[in-house]
């Protein structure tokens, strides 16, 4: 068994993520979370991450418990555009120059031979008809398309001269972010599911798909020898929104069936508690 643990803690991903929030937009703009919580189920690249849960909006993205999630929902440049002390750069760059076309294809084409005798009758006539000069039909020259030379890019930059001012317009953009944790936040909140990945778009799903990925995925993971194990099974299963991608960075964290199976018994205890205390089990509870 420890054998087993130690291949399977191999095979883990890192939870860190490739999504990057500039860390100019978490000095100026902040932070707003909410509070800790232990409903929902979330997953980053694969990994499950255990509650409780903090979802906040530092700078122009979002993270939870500290790992980003989602990166800039406003770009930090478009903040950086409600300032007065904004220096615009421009910066104009040529691609590196085509390699030389190749020269055109010519097609020769043979030179035909008239036959000196056009028959026997020719051939033992007494006055044969003088033989037919060869006649050579002129060269094709395949036409080549030539390229356009590359057209030089423009990169445009912004640079802060001081301090970021929270006016009017800056709020706005910082509501739009806001909006975004809130939403993520409620959906938790309610029991609901949240898988982000770096290779693929984020799912947002309610309760009754957070209970069937809790009820099935633990032994999913647990059988499983390959991603296309889990993907059949959660197919199987129902689990239609586990994409292959999805499937594949599970498999790479098989050995969250663990922290799974653990949450899957207090969920199942509480629901229990539950129906005991309202006479009805319709409610989920974790």
């Amino acid at each position: 068994m420890r054998t087993i643990l130690m291949v399977l803690a191999a095979m883990v991903i890192s939870i860190a993520s490739a999504i990057e929030i500039p860390k100019a937009s978490g000095k100026a703009l902040g932070v707003s979370r909410g509070r800790a919580f232990s409903e929902g189920l979330v997953f980053i690249n694969g990994k499950y991450l255990e509650p409780p849960y903090v979802v906040e909006r530092w700078g122009t993205g979002i993270r939870i418990n500290g790992t980003p999630v989602i990166g800039q929902i406003v770009d930090w440049s478009d903040f950086l555009k409600t300032q007065s002390g904004v220096k615009v750069t421009k910066t104009e760059s040529t691609p590196a120059a085509a390699e030389p076309e190749p020269e055109p294809e010519v097609e020769e084409e043979e030179e035909e031979e008239d036959d000196t005798y056009s028959s026997l009758d020719d051939l033992f006539d007494d006055d044969p008809k003088p033989a037919k000069k060869a006649v050579k039909k002129p060269t094709k020259k395949k036409k080549v398309a030539k390229k356009r030379p590359p057209k030089p890019t423009t990169t445009v930059s912004y640079v802060l001269d001081g301090d970021f001012v929270m006016n009017d317009a800056a709020k706005a953009l910082v509501a739009r972010v806001n909006k975004i944790r809130t939403d993520l936040n409620a959906t938790l909140l309610k029991g609901g599911i949240l898988i982000f990945g770096d290779r693929y778009a984020r799912v947002s799903a309610d309760t009754h798909s957070a209970e069937q990925v809790l009820s099935a995925l633990p032994d999913i993971l647990k059988q499983s020898t390959s991603a296309d194990d889990v993907l059949a099974a959660a197919r199987a299963a129902g689990l239609v929104y586990l994409t292959p991608p999805i499937c594949a960075d599970l498999y790479a964290n098989k050995i969250d069936y663990l922290k799974l199976q653990r949450r899957k018994a207090k969920w199942q205890e509480d629901k229990k508690f539950k129906s005991l205390i309202n006479n009805s089990g319709s409610k989920p509870l974790f």
